[in-house]
């Protein structure tokens, strides 16, 4: 898991102060931690783009008032007409602790069944872990390219990194490759005529 420096600036509390802030073109943000109260600060809405428009997981650092932090973005909440981020929450990492967190899953390769004129139809985009802080992936990585059409590859195929349990069911499917629509509809029009002779 790569790390993003965060550059933040401490803020105020309250439904007024929060429209400041974003009026300022900064999101109002919050760390929570087990072990630690709540800490309140702001962020450039661009501070924030990297974060937002990725499919990695990624360690975020950042210091307030003299104390470093390091954490994970646990939700993000968007304008429900602009878009635009308005809120997030950060989740605080403690050294020595497990945490439950949510990581995407990435395909890798071309698989087989498309050289066949098959489709991929990629079924789960991200899986629930837990692990240790210093040992929560970016992402999980598969390979498809010995999927054949009619083949699919669940949860209990993906290889995990040390130190890392999965929480997601072990028998969902993640991928799979499936014959295109127009040949099953001409394999069942041509059983069809089979049936009448």
């Amino acid at each position: 898991m790569d790390t993003y420096n965060l550059p933040v600036q401490p803020r105020e509390t309250g439904k007024r102060a929060a429209k400041a802030t974003r009026a300022a073109d900064r999101v109002p943000c919050v760390l929570y931690g087990a072990h630690t109260a709540p800490v309140h600060f702001s962020v450039e809405t661009l501070a924030l783009r990297p974060l937002i428009h990725t499919s990695e997981t990624y360690r975020i650092a950042f210091s307030l008032d003299g104390a470093d932090h390091e954490a994970i973005v646990k939700e993000i909440t968007f304008h429900p007409v602009t878009d635009k981020p308005i809120h997030v929450d950060f989740q605080a990492l403690t050294r020595g602790e497990a945490l439950t967190v949510t990581v995407p899953v990435h395909l890798e390769g071309t698989a087989a069944g498309v050289l066949n004129g098959g489709s991929v139809s990629h079924a789960i985009h991200e899986v629930e872990i837990r692990a240790m802080p210093r040992h929560i992936p970016g992402h999980l990585s598969v390979d498809i390219s010995g999927l054949d059409i009619g083949d699919s590859l669940t949860i209990a195929d993906l290889a995990l990194p040390e130190g890392v349990e999965m929480l997601t069911d072990a028998d969902l499917a993640v991928v799979s490759v499936q014959g295109q629509k127009a040949d099953a509809v001409l394999d069942a029009e041509e059983a069809a005529a089979a049936d009448e002779a």
